[in-house]
C-alpha cells in the first residue's frame, strides 16, 4: 500500500515516504479512522461521499532514508516545499489527486490543512495534512425561448409531428477515472455514484463480490451512460 499526491495543474507527482498509522476519512457528518496498516483497505458505505481525509506522519531525515519501512525516501524539506505548493495561489486552490492504492480511494482534492514542525536527530519533520474533496459548482443556463404564437388555420396539436428525444448523454473513461469523478463531472454529485453504476451494469467490471461493499472496475475508453 502507498500514498500518492499528483499535482493536477503541474503532473507531479509525490510518493509519501512513510505511511502514516492512520488515516482520518470524515463522511457527511460521521468521522471514521482507519488503521491502513492493518486492515488495508477503506470502505466508504454506498450513497456517501468522503468529505476530507487527514492524517499525522513523518518525513524522514537522510539519516533513515534506507531503513526498511522507506517507501521512496526523499530530502524532508522538498516535500515541504512540494506540498506548500499546493496551497491557495491568487485565491484559486490548486487540485490535487489523492491515491491510496489497495483502497477505493482515487479522487481530486484541495489541500485545506498542512504544518510541519522539524524535530532534530535524525533530521525528520513531522506533519499533519488534511484534504478535502473537490467540489465544482456547475452551473447551467436556462434555455428560455419565446412561445411560437399559433396560426390562424394551425393543425390540431394532436396532429403535430412529434419530436424524437434527445439522445442519451454518455461519457468516455479516461485515466485516473472513477465513479464519484465521473459523477461529480456530470452534474449527479459525488455522492450519487450508485444511480451511475446502476445505468452501466453491463459494461462495469464487479470485484470482490464477497464483500458488502464491492468495488467496481471501470476502464479508459470505456463510454458510460449518463442518467438523468
Amino acid at each position: 500500500m502507498d500514498i500518492y499526491l499528483t499535482n493536477l495543474t503541474t503532473s507531479d507527482r509525490l510518493q509519501f515516504p512513510m505511511l502514516p498509522p492512520e488515516v482520518s476519512v470524515k463522511i457527511a457528518h460521521q468521522f471514521a479512522t482507519y488503521s491502513i496498516l492493518r486492515i488495508g483497505e477503506v470502505k466508504i458505505p454506498s450513497g456517501t461521499s468522503a468529505d476530507s481525509f487527514s492524517w499525522s506522519g513523518i518525513l524522514p531525515g537522510a539519516a533513515r532514508r534506507n531503513d526498511p519501512y522507506i517507501r521512496a525516501w526523499k530530502d524532508p524539506k522538498a516535500v515541504y516545499n512540494w506540498l506548500n505548493g499546493l496551497k491557495v495561489v491568487n485565491d484559486k486552490p490548486i487540485k490535487a489527486r489523492l491515491l491510496i492504492t489497495e483502497t477505493p480511494v482515487n479522487c481530486d482534492v484541495y489541500l485545506s490543512n498542512f504544518t510541519a514542525t522539524p524535530t532534530g536527530g535524525y533530521g525528520d519533520i513531522n506533519y499533519t495534512i488534511t484534504l478535502v474533496q473537490a467540489r465544482d459548482i456547475i452551473i447551467r443556463k436556462s434555455d428560455k425561448t419565446a412561445m411560437p404564437v399559433p396560426l390562424k388555420n394551425a393543425p390540431p396539436a394532436e396532429n403535430a409531428e412529434r419530436t424524437s428525444p434527445p439522445p442519451a448523454q454518455t461519457y468516455t473513461v479516461k485515466k485516473g477515472d472513477c465513479l464519484w469523478s465521473i459523477a461529480q463531472q456530470m452534474g449527479l454529485g459525488g455522492a450519487n455514484y450508485a444511480k451511475l453504476y446502476d445505468a452501466n451494469k453491463g459494461v462495469i467490471d464487479p470485484r470482490n463480490q464477497q464483500h458488502s461493499m464491492p468495488k467496481y472496475t471501470i476502464y479508459p475508453g470505456q463510454v458510460l451512460t449518463i442518467p438523468s
